[in-house]
């Protein structure tokens, strides 16, 4: 696989066919996430990009089907294709994807769309605790089955690990906490935020970084149990009117 040194170098090797493609329909493009300055992995990491047109007639975003096949082959996932007029708008139904978006991203061509980016704090506590729970059933539900498969329990672990980064970033905004977009730096804070006992998520991280099947069995239960004790600590605030 392409080693990817500098990433925001290399993402603008996509701004120029953009542009030849959606010439003044194309209002930006920004790069977000770790290769915007996070923990990028050259060898692993993708390359996120949100693509801002003027607007998201079906036709218009569906010329980019080659350019995006192309980027694809390159280590470009599938970008965010919008316009400004559904970001206004969706603000209230995705405030964990902006927010996430706004909290490590370089715009590497036209207007920053997400400079005045800010969702309500109710609508932020809303979507955290929906997708909580949500990801924690999910987490109940397939760890019978994956636990007889080392490969299934870290696979399954992997990308529950990355599905609550975004959901724990939300948490510490809404306690007025500062946010670490370094993942071990943020399960380090999710942690300590929540009085959680031992260092669950850092365990289960280093286990599915390590590739060690049996560790990361055993630590697994710590880990779901960590996140039933952040879900008990959003119904408690609900119920006495916190994080409101």
């Amino acid at each position: 696989m392409k080693n990817i040194v500098d990433p925001v170098e290399y993402s603008k090797t996509a701004v120029e066919p953009y542009k030849s493609l959606y010439g003044e329909d194309l209002i930006s493009v920004i790069l977000y996430g770790s290769a915007a300055g996070g923990d990028f992995d050259p060898k692993k990491s993708d390359i996120n990009l949100l693509i801002v047109l003027s607007s998201m007639d079906v036709e218009l975003v569906a010329k980019s089907s080659d350019l995006q096949a192309k980027l694809l082959r390159q280590r470009f996932s599938t970008p965010f294709i919008m316009d400004k007029e559904y970001i206004t708008n969706s603000l209230d139904s995705y405030p964990i994807e902006f927010l996430d978006m706004k909290g490590c991203y370089r715009v590497i061509y036209g207007e920053d769309v997400l400079e005045t980016v800010s969702p309500q704090k109710e609508h932020l506590r809303i979507q955290v605790e929906r997708e909580l729970k949500g990801k924690w059933l999910h987490l109940l539900q397939e760890f019978p089955y994956a636990r007889k498969n080392g490969k299934s329990l870290l696979q399954l672990t992997s990308l529950s690990l990355k599905a609550y980064a975004p959901i724990f970033r939300g948490l510490l905004m809404l306690k007025g906490e500062k946010v670490p977009f370094n993942r071990n730096e943020l399960f380090k804070a999710i942690e300590s935020a929540y009085e959680i006992s031992g260092t669950p998520f850092q365990e289960v991280a280093k286990a599915c970084s390590d590739k060690d099947t049996s560790r990361l069995e055993t630590q697994f239960v710590n880990y779901a149990r960590a996140v039933k004790t952040i879900i008990n600590a959003i119904e408690k605030s609900d119920n006495h009117g916190g994080n409101r």
